[in-house]
This record gives C-alpha cells, structure tokens and sequence, in this order.
C-alpha cells in the first residue's frame, strides 16, 4: 500500500499531463502517456488506495487499544518499546 499510493499518484499525474515534482530537487518523468480517461481512472484508483490504507490504519490502531484495554497482553507497551 505503501508504494502502491504514491505510484498511482505517479501515474495520476502523468495520465493527466502534470510534472511531479519529487520535494523540489527535481521532477519525476512521466509514467503514462497523457490521457484523460486513464487519468480519470487513476485518480479512482489513487482514492480507493487511499481510503483502504486509511481503514486498514484505523482497523490497526483499534487492534492495539484492543489489546491494551482488553485483553491485556502487554503488546502495546512492547509496540512503544516498554517492557511489561
């Protein structure tokens, strides 16, 4: 997910014929010829990627609270590194 969103963003851009600037230093060069159906398409695409790995961060947090306040494990204390 992690190189799957800014690699359709990639594409997103190119597809629709805008420059990627990589932080200032230097731009990216386009991935995809310019298209504006394909475009369209990617930026669904790029939304979808997005909104998963948002669900799939919540669903990760709710897990270690889950684990903190109910079941009691000690796993989140070993996820911020204090031993329990």
């Amino acid at each position: 997910m992690m190189l799957a969103l800014p690699l359709s963003g990639w594409a997103m851009s190119s597809a629709g014929d805008h420059p990627v600037s990589f932080f200032g230093l230097f731009t990216l060069p386009p991935l995809l010829m310019a298209d504006e159906a394909l475009a369209e398409i990617m930026s669904e695409v790029h939304e979808t990627l997005a909104w998963t790995l948002i669900v799939l961060l919540v669903l990760h947090v709710g897990a270690a609270l889950r684990h903190h306040f109910i079941v009691h494990d000690g796993t989140l204390r070993r996820m911020l590194g204090r031993a329990s």
